[in-house]
């Protein structure tokens, strides 16, 4: 998303504070709630319109263009083919879901309220049940800068009467890199969302991998969560491809990939955040030729150097997990093709809490 590099770079306290918060949710306050502590600054006609307009996740597009990055491979070329396990093993799902409104402008600077959600279902005895407790966080993202101190602090006084952060989308970002275009306020506290809901998920993906035994899917890259390494029980399924990894002719070979089969592996390095290995599956072919269709991504932490040689077994052994998971379908949700049902739950659990 547009000023993501940036957000990571410039806003690391605001996060940190919420790290030890609790798993349920750090403030119980509805859009209604907030729309009432703002009407003093913000006026009626906002309040009126604020709950029907569409949220900016459904408003804003990737900007950044298809590409294809180099890698280093962990596994000699050629198509792996791998079948599904009899049982499944996987024994829970993880997602997270955010939501941001504007619902209002002072001074021409948005008003964004902000939800993210993240929960875990557990998979016992063939039903899905929600493990520990979900975690669910509102608040409103504002730069500090186009609202001015005088009303900042107002803003704060009032929604602390009602438990409701307020989150500067520009704390320490130089002043001559601050955007007074709305639109670009807009984007960047869309991005701050964003990286709410990965902190959330991170935290409970931790929770798991420190007290659980039992394997986690997490919908998703790993690359940012510590928790996961060598030794945690978790993995990560990546849907979409607008990063392609390989060289041209690695590329081709995975868009070619049938069902069942997986690419060799290979490490991808982000940074600032650490490298993860990874590699492609192919788990539903495309009756029209769809290169995408039914295409995952796998990551997991990489191997240590003396267990590098042994990694290809491993990476088998999780795709064959992921296989058997086929079933049942997503359907009716678009996505059917590579958003396994456990996903699908998390998600639909988590919209009855926050809306959608």
């Amino acid at each position: 998303m547009l000023f993501a590099a940036s957000v990571r770079a410039t806003l690391p306290s605001v996060l940190d504070e919420r790290v030890g918060s609790p798993c349920h949710e750090s403030s119980s306050a509805s859009l209604a709630t907030v729309l009432r502590a703002l009407r003093p600054i913000v006026g009626d006609a906002a309040i009126r319109s604020a709950g029907t307009d569409t949220t900016l996740e459904r408003l804003t597009r990737p900007t950044d263009p298809p590409s294809i990055s180099r890698c280093e491979p962990l596994e000699a070329g050629g198509v792996r083919t791998v079948g599904p396990v009899a049982e499944p093993v996987i024994a829970a799902f993880l997602d997270g879901i955010q939501r941001s409104r504007v619902i209002g402008h002072v001074h021409g600077t948005p008003l964004v309220f902000g939800t993210v959600a993240a929960v875990i279902r557990q998979r016992v005895e063939r039903r899905l049940s929600t493990w520990q407790a979900p975690r669910v966080q509102r608040a409103i993202f504002v730069s500090r800068s186009g609202l001015g101190d005088v009303v900042w602090t107002a803003l704060a006084a009032s929604l602390a009467d009602h438990g409701v952060p307020l989150v500067d989308t520009t704390e320490g970002q130089p002043a001559d890199a601050i955007s007074a275009h709305p639109l670009a306020q807009r984007a960047r506290a869309l991005d701050v969302v964003a990286l709410e809901r990965e902190q959330a998920e991170r935290q409970l993906a931790a929770q798991w991998c420190a007290n659980e035994r039992a394997w986690l899917w997490i919908d998703g890259g790993i690359a940012g969560n510590l928790a996961v390494d060598a030794h945690a029980p978790a993995f990560g399924v990546v849907k979409s491809h607008n990063t392609l990894y390989g060289d041209a002719g690695s590329v081709r070979d995975v868009l070619a990939l049938h069902d069942g089969e997986r690419s060799p592996a290979f490490l991808v390095g982000h940074r600032p955040r650490r490298a993860v290995a990874s590699w492609y599956l192919r788990l539903r072919a495309s009756a029209n030729g769809d290169p995408l269709h039914g295409l995952v991504r796998v990551e997991v932490a990489p191997p240590a150097p003396e267990a590098t040689q042994a990694f290809g077994a491993h990476a088998d052994l999780i795709s064959s997990w992921i296989l058997a998971e086929g079933a049942p379908l997503s359907l009716p949700d678009p996505r059917w093709a590579t958003l396994t049902y456990g996903v699908y739950a998390c998600e639909q659990y988590l919209k009855s809490i926050i809306g959608s």
